[in-house]
């Protein structure tokens, strides 16, 4: 029988770690509004996903191990969940295009980016909240 490798994970600090299913759980849990039981069947499936890719991704990101539990969440049907979970920034290529034209951005780099984050912030908040009312609202 062929032993099962999982990709090695590369952190926020470049260090590579072994993959470890109950940094999702447990990121899940004390991220999001999920219960423990919906926290497990995800951890579960995104699993399965990792190991289903590995044979030919041989490295995997935190934030695409993140992507990957987002796209789960909502196959679920867990979109409060999802949006709890959502990670906020910018798309490399966006963000590359940012830092070529940083003579334009007045305030400067740092501050186009920081403003741009907090909006994000604020919108996903916004979003949450109506998710939640929604889901209130079909509920009575």
């Amino acid at each position: 029988m062929e032993k099962l490798i999982l990709p090695y994970v590369i952190d926020k600090t470049l260090k590579e770690n072994e993959f470890n299913p109950q940094l999702i759980y447990r990121s899940l849990l004390k991220e999001t509004s999920i219960s423990e039981e919906n926290a497990s069947k995800v951890t579960e499936q995104v699993v399965r996903t990792i190991i289903s890719i590995s044979k030919i991704v041989k490295i995997i990101t935190a934030p695409t191990i993140r992507e990957i539990t987002n796209s789960v969440l909502l196959q679920f049907g867990l979109e409060i969940e999802r949006s709890e979970y959502t990670r906020i920034g910018f798309p490399v290529y966006d963000l590359k295009i940012l830092i070529s034209n940083k003579a334009y951005y007045e305030g400067g780099i740092d501050t186009k980016i920081a403003g741009h984050v907090k909006r994000e912030y604020y919108n996903v908040l916004d979003i949450t909240k109506r998710l939640k009312k929604l889901k209130e609202d079909n509920g009575k």
